[in-house]
């Protein structure tokens, strides 16, 4: 399970994260199997990589942003 994952890789997949991309699409753009994308969103998560939030919520923060 678990194999490689290059740089190009992990961009890869937060640009499909996204655009709301569901796992299976995303697992057969990077030709994995959709638990090593699973596994490799919670790394990213826990290391600060990507940030999980409701679109009203990031919506607002744009708008705060902006003014």
């Amino acid at each position: 399970m678990m194999g490689h994952w290059s740089s190009a890789d992990e961009a890869l997949l937060v640009e499909n994260l996204e655009l709301g991309h569901d796992l299976e699409l995303i697992s057969e753009v990077l030709e994995k199997a959709p638990s090593d994308i699973v596994l490799r969103m919670v790394q990213l998560y826990q290391n600060g990589s990507i940030v999980v939030m409701a679109g009203a919520t990031f919506d607002v923060l744009v708008k705060r942003i902006g003014e």
